[in-house]
């Protein structure tokens, strides 16, 4: 334990408080040995920590028997012992009973809150099958939970051995309670994002699997943030240590890169769900369908690039050179070249057009009219990410007429009308379900190419 449980404390931690742009206030649930305290610690954006532990006994035997766990000497600020921290205040009641009393609907001591919204809270106790079915199964304390959460409030905890891709369907089994828990997380109505992450380095024979739940859609732009933007932000959140060694052993930019790929077991086995969820038909192009290209130099391709007079204006636009049957994808080697443009940068490069002393204004502008020609941002609300063509599909007329369109997403819009919060399937594909083209009708041979305005 005390070679690994850093890496697990910091696994369990550290991606929900870089999640939230600004983690101030933190509640822990469970975590009597103090761990947990000692990595929220070394962030300097900290002001307060509640931690709610049943367990007071627990408490004294890990200050006295697992001392390295609660250790917080080595952190600027800190106190010797976590438990000592000012900021620290450690309340020794049931966690489902005091978050229903201060923060549930029909709370007792709503005038009594510690805080008045937590940003960061760690679920730092068992997993949800193993023993805490009155926590994980109990809509009112989750309720309550989301309710203690500010708008851009995080919560995270470890939900046990990850699944196999032989495994049966989610609610079967030992898995059964955590696929229960999971249900009430998707139709509670404040939840807007669940990421799931596995790592192998936290002291068990195999890996462990985490949950990362978000109160707004806004957390997927900083969850799925670039290795160099996390690796800045720990440079500048994190506390330096007395003896100068790296606050962390583990977690950096590029571990929580690692994290942001839901693995393709937790995808086979939500597939097994019933009914089938709508987009598990979409998890790999279809092998019975053709693919047209636009050709190069060395192949011939499929399509002809023509240029016509429109009001005036020499305009380009795409003819098929042959038949093309309904479904068949069209130029998946150009989309699949689209580049993935954050807004971040899109209002740098805008920025930059009032520095007139660059002399690359015409550049960047052109640059940014090419992107508003050709770029369209992602499904996935909240990733703030577009993605602009660069190949002949550039060149393919959009419309509003639907009479006129015959290409269209090769993923149709989910039958509910929004996406769900939580499905391993967009997780792992929302860039092919981005970018990707077919046939919405058969095409004959000297038929335009015509896709809708809004893609």
């Amino acid at each position: 334990m005390k070679e690994s449980e850093q890496a697990f404390h910091e696994t369990l931690v550290h991606p929900a408080m870089f999640t939230h742009p600004n983690p101030k206030h933190i509640a822990i649930i469970g975590g009597g040995e103090g761990a947990s305290i000692r990595e929220i610690l070394k962030h300097k954006t900290v002001e307060s920590i509640t931690m709610i532990e049943i367990d007071e006994m627990v408490v004294d035997i890990a200050k006295v028997h697992l001392p390295y766990m609660n250790d917080c000497s080595d952190i600027n600020g800190a106190a010797e012992s976590c438990f000592d921290d000012e900021r620290t205040t450690v309340i020794h009641e049931d966690a489902v009973s005091w978050f229903k009393d201060h923060y549930g609907s029909k709370g007792k001591k709503r005038n009594e809150k510690p805080v008045k919204n937590f940003d960061v809270i760690i679920l730092d106790g068992f997993d949800p099958k193993d023993g805490a079915d009155k926590m994980y199964a109990d809509t009112a304390f989750l309720d309550a939970l989301f309710a203690s959460l500010g708008k851009d409030g995080v919560f995270a905890l470890h939900v046990g051995n990850p699944f196999t891709i032989h495994d049966p369907k989610p609610d079967l089994g030992v898995n059964a309670p955590r696929e229960k828990f999971f249900n009430i997380l998707e139709n509670n109505p404040s939840t807007a994002a669940m990421m799931v992450y596995e790592e192998a380095h936290a002291g068990f024979e195999e890996p462990h699997a985490f949950l990362a739940v978000c109160k707004s859609v806004e957390c997927r732009s900083r969850w799925y943030s670039e290795p160099v933007v996390i690796d800045d932000e720990i440079y500048d959140r994190i506390k330096d240590t007395k003896s100068g060694k790296s606050p962390l052993i583990h977690y950096d930019g590029s571990t929580h890169h690692s994290f942001q790929i839901t693995p393709r077991a937790w995808e086979t086995v939500y597939c097994r769900r019933e009914p089938t969820p709508f987009e598990c038909a979409y998890r790999g192009l279809d092998m019975n369908k053709e693919l047209f290209e636009m050709g190069d130099e060395e192949e011939e391709g499929s399509f002809d690039v023509k240029t016509e007079s429109v009001d005036g204006k020499q305009v380009k636009s795409v003819f098929a050179k042959v038949d093309i049957p309904k479904g068949s994808y069209i130029m998946p080697s150009d989309v699949a070249a689209s580049v993935a443009l954050n807004d971040h940068v899109i209002n740098g490069l805008k920025d930059n057009t009032a520095v007139k002393e660059t002399g690359q204004i015409t550049v960047i502008e052109n640059f940014l009219d090419f992107v508003s020609k050709n770029g369209h941002p992602s499904m996935a609300k909240g990733t703030k990410l577009n993605y602009v063509e660069v190949g002949g599909s550039t060149f393919i007329r959009k419309s509003k007429k639907g009479k006129e369109v015959n290409v269209g997403r090769w993923l149709p819009a989910h039958p509910s009308g929004k996406l769900p919060v939580w499905s391993p399937v967009y997780e792992r594909r929302m860039m092919a379900f981005d970018v990707f083209i077919v046939a919405t009708k058969d095409i004959k041979a000297g038929e335009e190419i015509v896709r809708p305005v809004k893609f």
